[in-house]
């Protein structure tokens, strides 16, 4: 059990909340908005096996299809557990704020606060990014609406085990954590020891007592991805062998993070894992599957 934190509305409100309490490792999964062009695309999405996990994680769409609020707020109504992510990129702080409280007034209780990729790696690099608050702030903002007894809302930040010096990502752990975020999900996990290595420190400072850590798998479709991904997420060259010796890199990559999904779910302090699975809900369920997963 955690810290004793006064969620009151929040954990009433949010089943995400309610699972994590329980103490059993949830199981969640990206849905990609871009995806889907329509309500219709929304409900096959939701009818897929995705609807047996413990919640979705709804990702900006970059301008390719309807926007996270709807995605979310479409999935509520279907009865899944979304989380929606807001890109502190994309807003100022006032559209934030209505979107947010707007979604969770049709349902959407929980909310995940990150900056975003820079537009100009994205579909639209025209686009102006907005940056009026960074998610520190906009938690701050978020966790203040729910101090004051107006919201429901279970928030969330990301986490960077990757991230070295090692005490930079215990620093941003502890100010988002003192800012009001509940639960925190890392970026994709590909080497294990350094991620041990994070959770030690995390245990060390006792965070894992005062928020619940997701840890996140993504699975490689070949060397292409792997080595853009090598210099900022850690893909070690192991991983990198593995892909490059395989007559099939996809299913390699499926095998890989099915591999560390297993391995996450039983180190110390983590709640869950989360998978980031690029818009194909069957390479999710193989990933799930392979790692011998089971939602709360």
């Amino acid at each position: 059990m955690k810290e004793s934190v006064d969620m009151g509305q929040a954990e009433a409100a949010s089943r995400l909340a309610q699972a994590l309490r329980s103490g059993h490792r949830v199981i969640t999964a990206e849905c990609v908005s871009a995806g889907a062009r329509d309500a219709d695309a929304v409900r096959r999405l939701a009818a897929t096996f995705l609807s047996s996990l413990d919640a979705l994680v709804v990702s900006g769409n970059g301008g390719q299809g309807i926007s996270a609020v709807v995605c979310s707020t479409l999935l509520a109504g279907q009865g899944r557990e979304p989380v929606l992510t807001v890109l502190t990129r994309d807003r100022n702080r006032i559209a934030l704020l209505s979107d947010v409280l707007g979604a969770a007034a049709l349902g959407v209780k929980n909310v995940l606060c990150l900056p975003g990729d820079h537009q100009s790696l994205g579909a639209q690099p025209e686009a102006a990014g907005a940056y009026d608050v960074d998610p520190m702030q906009l938690i701050q903002l978020l966790s203040d609406i729910e101090g004051s007894g107006n919201g429901q809302l279970f928030i969330g930040a990301e986490a960077y085990p990757h991230l070295r010096p090692l005490e930079l990502s215990i620093i941003d752990v502890r100010k988002k954590v003192k800012a009001g975020a509940r639960f925190l999900l890392t970026r994709p996990v590909f080497e294990m020891a350094s991620f041990e290595e994070w959770m030690s420190a995390v245990r060390r400072e006792g965070l894992h007592e005062r928020v619940d850590l997701i840890a996140s798998v993504q699975p490689l479709t070949g060397t292409e991805q792997a080595e853009a991904l090598r210099c900022r997420l850690n893909v070690p060259d192991e991983v990198m062998t593995r892909l490059c010796e395989s007559e099939d890199a996809a299913a390699e990559g499926i095998a890989i993070c099915a591999e560390t999904a297993a391995a996450l779910k039983s180190v110390d302090g983590v709640c869950g894992v989360h998978v980031a699975w690029g818009g194909s809900p069957d390479v999710a369920a193989a990933v799930i599957a392979g790692a011998g997963l089971t939602p709360a």
